[in-house]
């Protein structure tokens, strides 16, 4: 499966210089539930999170460093679908 990683626009250097990177990973937490069994959250690093679609198998991964969103990766399917609005609302691009 091919993975997609998040660019942010050009005028922002990079993860770190992005002011509403926190505001983004919490929206990516709040919209995705292992309640419904829709997704299935796993953490094998205290700085990596992946959320993975029971459905499609597709993923979200979002690393972290001190706590801040650094990067974001995406494959194609229910997981790209999910992002699509963040991805839309923050004005971030994609490239594979």
């Amino acid at each position: 499966m091919t993975t997609i990683e998040i660019k942010l626009t050009i005028d922002i250097k990079g993860w770190a210089d992005f002011a509403e990177a926190d505001m983004l990973s919490q929206l990516i937490w709040d919209g995705l539930s292992e309640a419904d069994g829709a997704w299935h959250c796993m953490n094998f690093t205290s700085d990596m999170s992946i959320w993975e679609s029971t459905q499609d198998s597709s993923t979200i991964t979002l690393i972290y460093k001190n706590d801040h969103l650094t990067q974001l990766l995406v494959t194609p399917g229910i997981a790209y679908g999910s992002l699509s609005p963040l991805i839309q609302k923050f004005q971030i691009t994609t490239s594979s």
